[in-house]
């Protein structure tokens, strides 16, 4: 019998926040290269981004995707080396990593960098990582605020903004919004 190399991970069912809005159910799929995600046989990211709606505060989804670990990798290995350098830095100087061995709850009430409460945010990208049909509780799930994803990306040297675009101009399974909307408002993942 094969050892699960995942079974010591802490995992729970996955939130219905990470849920694809458009099927009401969990991705079943990568988004960009279709591999099916709930099998269990690899790790994948999910990022949804939210902005909530001054008149009602309605939280609507802007964009949602997930993306496998293979594409996932296929994209990081595209970084430069000073984009990496720039990203560890970053993130450990700034990120806030106190509650991340607590309760899923907390991971979903504050921006992990800023430490602003989300009832404060206007708009926030939530990333979590997940195997199968579950969440995995860890480093992730994360919220964070836009103004973090844009600090992201001005870590990113030229070189790998172009080849994150070329990244995505050779993926042809992401809808045609999705792609059109990446050209101004870059996810953090991709």
């Amino acid at each position: 019998m094969q050892e699960d190399p995942f079974e010591y991970m802490k995992k729970e069912e996955i939130p219905k926040e990470f849920y694809s809005d458009l099927e009401n159910a969990p991705f079943c799929s990568c988004t960009f290269c279709n591999k099916d995600l709930l099998s269990g046989s690899e790790l994948y990211m999910i990022e949804k981004s939210y902005k909530i709606n001054p008149v009602n505060d309605k939280r609507n989804t802007i964009f949602e995707y997930a993306i496998c670990a293979s594409c996932s990798f296929r994209k990081m290995q595209a970084m430069s080396e000073e984009s990496v350098q720039n990203i560890q830095a970053y993130m450990q100087e700034k990120f806030v990593i106190d509650d991340w061995d607590s309760s899923r709850k907390l991971h979903f009430e504050r921006c992990v960098v800023t430490g602003k409460p989300v009832s404060e945010l206007e708009e926030y990208n939530m990333i979590g990582q997940f195997i199968g049909n579950e969440m995995i509780i860890g480093q992730f799930p994360v919220v964070m605020s836009p103004s973090i994803g844009e600090e992201l990306q001005e870590l990113l040297s030229q070189q790998t903004k172009d080849e994150f675009d070329d990244f995505m101009s050779t993926i042809n399974n992401v809808p045609p919004e999705l792609k059109e909307l990446f050209k101004s408002k870059r996810p953090v993942l991709v």
